[in-house]
């Protein structure tokens, strides 16, 4: 929320489902960064220059992620959909580690391997009870907690 100067290196900039995401290091936190370009209040050339490591993959990064968040967790992340969202489910990748099983009552299974749970929670969240979380319980915890906390808003 407070505006924080930063010196980055910048490695990448990538349109990721129509958002525009920066991947940099960053001297302060000295570690990989994901920057979000629109909020950027200015920018100022130092006239250094740096070598991006040749380590450096933006694929190997997001592999495990379901979108730009990489963690350094290993979720096994089962998810149902009910008949009603399961064609949509079943017409898009949703994430390379992917298994869809069909279920009796047309409804769908998705499998993934994800390295973090955040922008998870959030999807499953925006498919407003037409998808239920079965594995791995934090997750089906989380959402329950944000279900709650959405109706409590909602008075």
């Amino acid at each position: 929320r407070e505006t924080e100067l930063r010196l980055i290196d910048p490695y990448h900039l990538a349109n990721i489902n129509g958002e525009w995401f920066l991947f940099a290091w960053c001297h302060l936190r000295r570690d990989i960064r994901t920057f979000i370009p629109a909020r950027i209040k200015a920018i100022e050339t130092t006239g250094r220059t740096f070598a991006r490591p040749q380590k450096f993959s933006l694929e190997k990064r997001l592999r495990d992620s379901f979108g730009v968040q990489s963690g350094q967790g290993s979720f096994d992340v089962v998810i149902r959909f009910n008949e009603l969202v399961s064609d949509y489910i079943r017409e898009k990748k949703w994430h390379d580690s992917q298994q869809l099983k069909e279920l009796k009552n047309g409804g769908l299974e998705l499998r993934m391997k994800l390295s973090s749970l955040g922008e998870v929670e959030r999807w499953v969240l925006g498919w407003a009870g037409n998808a239920k979380v079965i594995k791995p319980p934090e997750l089906a915890e989380r959402v329950r907690k944000s279900a709650q906390a959405i109706l409590k808003n909602a008075k």
